[in-house]
């Protein structure tokens, strides 16, 4: 009996991000807040004092929504870097709201939510005019956003 079957793919269950000591972040490193993956903006520590250890205050955006978010944590103590991935995409089609991307091994993404925002207006007009669209989406922590666009140059 020859009972083949296929794995598509598969989550090898590794986690979503790193422990890293908050003495060692610097700015544009990434960080979590309240459980939601941010990019450091700045970074103060403060000398130990009379009554403990240094303190570093954390200013970040998150990633996906801009909003400015602020933690305050022991030098010595561990905070969590979540794992971000850049990938770009050549734009295939819109349909329904939802991009159908490719990447260069020719697999389609079609579960990316078009931007309801200026950029999303530039690649619906892109993908109007025909313009061949090169996609960058960001993913962190199971969420995956579109952060630019540009069209494709000829090689």
């Amino acid at each position: 009996m020859s009972d083949e079957f296929a794995v598509e793919t598969t989550d090898a269950g590794a986690s979503k991000y790193t422990p890293v000591q908050t003495s060692t972040m610097k700015k544009g490193s990434h960080i979590l807040i309240k459980g939601r993956p941010c990019k450091v903006d700045h970074i103060s520590t403060s000398k130990p004092g009379k009554h403990g250890s240094a303190k570093c205050h954390l200013v970040a955006i998150d990633i996906f929504t801009g909003k400015k978010m602020e933690e305050i944590s022991p030098a010595h103590a561990t905070v969590h870097s979540p794992e971000v991935k850049r990938v770009e995409y050549f734009l295939s089609s819109i349909d329904d709201g939802f991009l159908s991307l490719m990447d260069d091994s020719g697999d389609l993404k079609e579960d990316v939510r078009l931007p309801e925002n200026d950029l999303g207006t530039k690649i619906k007009d892109m993908f109007d005019n025909e313009v061949p669209c090169i996609v960058t989406v960001l993913a962190a922590m199971g969420e995956e956003c579109v952060i630019d666009c540009k069209a494709e140059t000829q090689k």
